[in-house]
């Protein structure tokens, strides 16, 4: 029955865009944006554990880039900053917001037919169950527990940097963050703190049993209330996520056991409504405003609304396209910066480094959301302002519609190939669950972040310090068992000598 909704909705999202386009009808376009969407869902709830990465993926592509477009359309949403557009969008311009709607329908068609046709293609090569492969237990036990060792460690350094962005966000602002945040601590306590996300992604992927993740997953969760602290939603939501997309995905790994089923989905569900009242609490208090919606569904409507302004930098992507330095590639503007400002690199050549929110980086850089902050608000910009940046609205700025749709189809087989991954072992598993998180921001983020933030040094040398430690306790083990032999043999020396 799913799978002929899903059908339905598909083969009915494709002619109204099409109509749409020929008579420039937006709200038509938007009609079947919202179709396609309601595809992919239906498509990803008919497997939900085996496709969650697809699906949360599709949630935070609507609440990001679509969301706001519908409730400005469907409820009498009022925007005090923008009371001229009918899609609450910074554009007067028809064309613009038609252009919009449009790269949204490509978008999300793209992203269903490239995860689908790689999901069909892996399928066919592996029927097998996922599990850990290339690895035997004991030492993935070793991996357990020198990963796990390192969390605890590292843990306290990342509790400690999150309270010392606290106290500076309370006295400089949330904005001071970006601007002139220096952290008083030591310059060592924050890259430890760097690696307690890629240590606790490395111990999940030794696929303990579930009582021992309870223990490392609160902790976890705790981090990203404390990052609520400093005025940061980002981190709080994506860790709630990432934990999601775990736990379905054990799903998968033991068969004979549930790790996330009707119950957790019905704690979830219910626990909704009031996370996203804490959110926009949270985006209130950091804007120095008093919130001023009283019912539930106000509050969420306010919530997604705001959370959907993303969708103007598909648009500026477009208007400010002359503004915008010449030569850059935003797309694969990350890997570049890393590539040309990593400390090795800086050994042998001088590439010129930009520091983030700064003049510099915004002119001669390749952040599109450094360029189009500095261009919207010079004077917000340097003083910590930002309006981020879409992987969607970088495609285009860089290769046009033909990048949006190979772009969108690539994604769909890189969103397929994350969970694949999880069968390559624990390190792999530990790199792929940092990869999803960031993956599921990237319709606010940037193109290649995934990559470049995933496979930093911090994170490579956190998992070269946990295969040293494996090595160590090998090492121990191997000693103790020629101790045991050496003890057994002059046992039965000293036995034979006394007859």
């Amino acid at each position: 029955m799913k799978k002929y909704i899903q059908y339905t909705t598909l083969l009915f999202s494709l002619p109204m865009f099409i109509i749409g386009c020929c008579f420039s009808n937006i709200d038509v376009i938007l009609l079947s944006v919202c179709f396609i969407f309601i595809n992919n869902i239906i498509y990803s709830i008919q497997k939900f554990s085996e496709r969650i990465i697809f699906f949360a993926f599709n949630i935070s592509f609507f609440i990001f880039l679509i969301g706001r477009l519908c409730i400005k359309r469907l409820t009498s949403y009022e925007d005090v900053y923008n009371k001229f557009s009918q899609y609450g969008l910074d554009f007067a311009d028809n064309d613009i917001a038609l252009h919009i709607v449009i790269v949204l329908f490509i978008s999300l068609l793209f992203l269903f037919l490239g995860y689908s046709l790689f999901k069909e293609k892996f399928d066919e090569k592996n029927k097998k169950p996922m599990r850990i492969k290339k690895i035997n237990d004991n030492d993935r036990k070793k991996i357990a527990t020198v990963s796990k060792l390192i969390f605890y460690l590292t843990y306290i350094f990342s509790v400690m940097v999150y309270i010392d962005k606290a106290r500076y966000a309370s006295a400089m602002g949330y904005e001071g963050l970006y601007a002139s945040y220096s952290s008083s601590l030591p310059s060592f306590f924050t890259k430890i703190s760097e690696m307690t996300a890629i240590s606790l992604f490395v111990y999940l992927g030794t696929l303990p049993t579930k009582k021992k993740t309870i223990i490392p997953i609160i902790m976890y969760l705790i981090l990203g209330v404390l990052s609520l602290l400093t005025g940061q939603r980002s981190n709080f939501v994506l860790n709630i996520m990432i934990v999601l997309v775990y736990l379905c995905l054990r799903n998968i790994t033991d068969k004979d056991y549930k790790w996330f089923g009707k119950k957790e989905i019905i704690i979830t569900v219910c626990l909704l409504p009031i996370l996203i009242i804490v959110l926009n609490t949270v985006s209130y208090i950091r804007a120095g405003e008093t919130q001023k919606q009283t019912s539930a569904v106000n509050i969420i409507n306010d919530f997604i609304y705001k959370q959907g302004a993303s969708v103007n930098l598909i648009g500026y992507a477009k208007t400010l396209d002359e503004q915008l330095p010449e030569g850059k590639n935003y797309t694969f503007g990350r890997i570049i910066d890393f590539v040309q400002e990593n400390a090795v690199t800086q050994l042998f050549f001088d590439f010129p480094t930009y520091e983030p929110n700064t003049i510099d980086s915004a002119r001669y850089g390749n952040s599109f959301a450094d360029s189009v902050s500095y261009i919207l608000s010079p004077a917000r910009y340097v003083r910590g302002w930002g309006y981020g940046s879409s992987y969607i609205a970088e495609l285009y700025k860089d290769f046009g519609y033909i990048g949006v749709i190979i772009g969108n189809f690539i994604l769909g087989g890189i969103l397929v190939l994350m969970s694949r991954i999880f069968r390559l072992g624990p390190i792999w598993a530990g790199f792929g669950l940092s990869m999803i998180r960031l993956l599921l921001y990237s319709p606010r983020d940037t193109a290649t972040s995934f990559i470049v933030t995933s496979l930093s040094l911090i994170n490579i040398l956190t998992v070269v310090i946990i295969l040293i430690g494996v090595m160590f306790l090998k090492f121990i083990e191997s000693n103790k068992r020629i101790s045991h032999q050496q003890e057994g043999k002059g046992a039965s020396i000293n036995y034979y000598t006394s007859l």
